[in-house]
């Protein structure tokens, strides 16, 4: 996926991958959180997953606006190693209702839209910016880690709800 040119084209891209993964999951009711999609996760797993990564961007975003530095991905983990990152997401929400992981999720989109909003194109749109970023644009991290990840898994809900027919 291409990284977005201005603001607007970034949050049409959010907006219009968020909207479709909620369509695709309100015609799977309650009962598809717990409906198996990617390997041994559940819809509801996989929405952890991407409900934390779309708060990180935005924890990430506001640390770097007020020149923080922080651990990418996360304190204790590096790049090669989101696999056992999404696992340790996995097993904190565990414990979780299907529809407490949808709430999340809904405050994340709704965050990452109001994080969007506050930098300046040249924070958002440039290079270096903000020094977490290294040599890409704030904006293709947030498509990374909003759109993109919206679009993956409403791909492995659809592919669960094919299951359940």
């Amino acid at each position: 996926m291409p990284i977005p040119k201005t603001r607007r084209e970034l949050v049409e891209r959010v907006e219009g991958a968020f909207g479709k993964l909620t369509a695709t999951l309100d015609a799977g009711g309650l009962r598809l959180g717990t409906r198996m999609c990617n390997d041994d996760w559940r819809v509801k797993d996989v929405l952890a997953v991407r409900s934390w990564w779309t708060s990180s961007v935005c924890d990430w975003i506001e640390a770097g606006r007020r020149g923080e530095t922080f651990a990418l991905p996360a304190e204790g983990n590096r790049w090669n190693q989101t696999a056992s990152l999404n696992q340790d997401i996995v097993q904190a929400n565990r414990g979780h209702s299907y529809r407490s992981v949808r709430e999340q999720l809904d405050k994340g989109y709704a965050r990452a839209l109001r994080v969007v909003a506050a930098p300046s194109d040249c924070e958002l749109l440039g290079v270096g910016a903000l020094s977490w970023a290294g040599k890409h644009p704030v904006a293709r991290w947030v498509s990374m880690n909003t759109a993109t990840q919206y679009i993956s898994a409403g791909a492995l809900v659809r592919a669960a709800l094919r299951e359940v027919r």
